[in-house]
Order: structure tokens, then C-alpha cells, then sequence
């Protein structure tokens, strides 16, 4: 059975919403149990929550049960020192990482799909598409999990990675469900989706 790790990185100052998106109200929750239902409903061994900015405030929403809190203390680098806290604290036999932002809400379909596929697939990393555009979450092997240990916001995170291996060692599943691509940075964007998506 493979052992598949959910990463959900929750730890930035959410400057651009104006208030902490992982307490956002969504589909009778908020954001952050939300997604942690989906990865748990989706088939991950384990789920990682990787926080920072208001820690507290956001773990005291957190049910602990089969969740591991990691705090990233340099948060305020970006979000790749948060990949890298998250991908650090995942056990020894971990076969893949699905990374998932709080502010990137799905369901577990779309999730279970993902990993099913990326599973069979036996890729390195694979990517969701809307449209012929990427999403997320993002599957990454476990095989390149020194790499994730070494990426910095300098290299342009992840996307080193993703050019690194493009030509061949990419797994990119088509969706006909704009959710894959919903990325909620501006409290704009969230009263819209949430009207679409959320409630």
C-alpha cells in the first residue's frame, strides 16, 4: 500500500486578503479543516499542516487527530521554506507529497483522481490542467524529495524542479472543473468563489 503524504503550507501573513485565509469560511468550515477533510477523504497516509504567521489562532481550528503541525519559523521567506518544513517532518516512507496551499481549496475527487493517476502513472511529479493551464495540488515523487529539501524562493521554487524534469517526467491530468485552477489571494477572489464554489 503506498504511503502518500498531504502537505497543506498555511504559514504566510495573508497581506493581500486582509484576514488569515486559513479561518475563512468554506462549505461549512473553514478553509483550512476544509482542506484538510479533502486530503484525509482523498486517500493520504498522512497530512502535514505547516504554519507560521498567528500559529496559534490557526491551530487552535485544527482537529489533531492523524494531523502533524509543523512550524515553519521562516515563513516570512516564502512559501518554499514552507515546502521544505513540511517535506522535512514526513516520514522516512513516504512514496509521494501532495502540495496544496490553504488558499487553494479543492475537493477530494479532484484529489483522489490526482493521486490515482500520478500512482499508475508511476511519474515524477504530476500537475493538474484546466484548459491547458496548470493547477494544483501538485504530486511529487518522493524520489526527488532532496530536491524539494533544497529549493528557495532565489530559484523560483518548485518551478526549478518543473523545468528540471518537463521533457519526460511529467504527469499532467486534464479536469473539466475550473476548481483545479482557483488560487484565492485577494478578498475579491474569495467572495466570487466562495459565491461559486464555498457554500
Amino acid at each position: 500500500m503506498s504511503h502518500i503524504t498531504g502537505i497543506i503550507t498555511a504559514a504566510g501573513f495573508s497581506k493581500r486578503m486582509g484576514t488569515l485565509k486559513a479561518l475563512l469560511p468554506w462549505k461549512g468550515t473553514t478553509m483550512i479543516s476544509h482542506q484538510i477533510n479533502c486530503l484525509r477523504h482523498s486517500g493520504c497516509t498522512d497530512i502535514i499542516v505547516v504554519l507560521g504567521f498567528k500559529s496559534k489562532q490557526i491551530n487552535d481550528e485544527i482537529d489533531c487527530e492523524n494531523v502533524i503541525v509543523v512550524e515553519n519559523n521562516d515563513y516570512s521567506y516564502g512559501r518554499a521554506s514552507s515546502i521544505k518544513s513540511g517535506v522535512g517532518k514526513s516520514h522516512f516512507d513516504t512514496d509521494c507529497f501532495v502540495i496544496l496551499g490553504v488558499d487553494q481549496p479543492r475537493n477530494s475527487e479532484i484529489i483522489s483522481s490526482l493521486i490515482n493517476s500520478h500512482l499508475q502513472s508511476e511519474s515524477l511529479i504530476t500537475s493538474p490542467r484546466y484548459l491547458g493551464n496548470g493547477g494544483h495540488p501538485i504530486i511529487i515523487s518522493s524520489k526527488l524529495r532532496d530536491e524539494l529539501l533544497n529549493i528557495d524562493e532565489e530559484t523560483l521554487g518548485m518551478k526549478k524542479i518543473f523545468e528540471k524534469y518537463r521533457a519526460n517526467g511529467i504527469n499532467k491530468v486534464d479536469f473539466d472543473d475550473p476548481l483545479v485552477r482557483l488560487d484565492l489571494n485577494e478578498i475579491h477572489d474569495y467572495n466570487l468563489a466562495y459565491n461559486q464554489f464555498g457554500n
